[in-house]
């Protein structure tokens, strides 16, 4: 499960700003809406832990995905938030505390 996430991440990244992502061939448009899994995450200025928390967001709250990076080892994504208290606001969470939409692989 990991390595697809990771191969997802990278497809993700490499596309990013096209509003497409390739599977084996074949391009549908992405979806980029997506939600809190952890029960309250800080939304950073940088993807980093060591960052200004800029807010925070709650579990079930709607955002939109805006970009990926890799740091450290880890993969951050960059939200606006579209729902909840923090609505309206953007900045990096962890890929671990929000659930992305599953891009099918079409082989």
């Amino acid at each position: 499960m990991q390595i697809r996430r990771t191969v997802v991440a990278l497809l993700t990244t490499a596309l990013a700003g096209t509003g497409i992502v390739a599977a084996g061939g074949t391009a549908q448009a992405s979806d980029n809406r997506c939600y809190i899994t952890a029960s309250a995450v800080n939304l950073r200025s940088k993807a980093t832990t060591n960052s200004t928390a800029l807010g925070v967001a709650y579990k079930g709250n709607k955002c939109s995905k805006t970009d990926l990076k890799f740091n450290s080892g880890q993969t951050w994504v960059r939200i606006k938030m579209t729902s909840g208290n923090a609505k309206g606001k953007r900045g990096w969470v962890r890929e671990d505390l929000v659930h992305l939409p599953t891009v099918d692989m079409h082989y």
